[in-house]
């Protein structure tokens, strides 16, 4: 890695942080409503032990949108702490943010068995795709393409 690689990769988390922080601070009521909505996420990211994390993103996005209610309660009062603290004591926003997460978990534990159901699928197309074209295969030049010849019968 170069000096110039090294430079960027340090540089940019830290630019980052040095914008995001204010403009967190500027919109601090959204912040602390956000940042607690997503806690669920917050324990994806702990459990999630994948290089990709799937189950992070996948959790993350439908927490997101179940958080979105809060916002919608936030944004329609002044802002203040008040406001925080009473958008934040909402059960039925929390029953939506955690109602989304719990459909991130849900999404991402059944996605290995529709991914193996579509898999056999394929498969079974395939075999059949194959059972056609070797029908086909005797129909024009014979039966004797269908059978084993006499030097694959010495090999086994």
């Amino acid at each position: 890695m170069s000096a110039m690689e090294q430079i960027d990769f340090t540089f940019r988390p830290k630019l980052m942080l040095l914008l995001l922080v204010p403009l967190a601070m500027v919109f601090l009521p959204t912040t602390a409503v956000v940042t607690t909505g997503m806690i669920p996420t917050l324990v994806a990211l702990v459990v999630d032990s994948s290089p990709r994390r799937y189950l992070t993103v996948t959790v993350g996005g439908l927490n997101l949108i179940g958080s979105c209610y809060f916002l919608h309660l936030l944004w329609a009062q002044p802002q203040g702490v008040s406001a925080v603290l009473s958008v934040l004591g909402s059960s039925y926003g929390w029953l939506c943010a955690l109602t989304g997460a719990g459909c991130g978990w849900l999404l991402f534990l059944s996605m290995p068995t529709v991914i193996r159901s579509i898999a056999a699928a394929q498969a079974k197309i395939r075999l059949f795709r194959l059972n056609r074209e070797m029908e086909q295969l005797v129909k024009d030049w014979g039966p004797e393409v269908s059978q084993r010849s006499d030097a694959s019968e010495r090999k086994n």
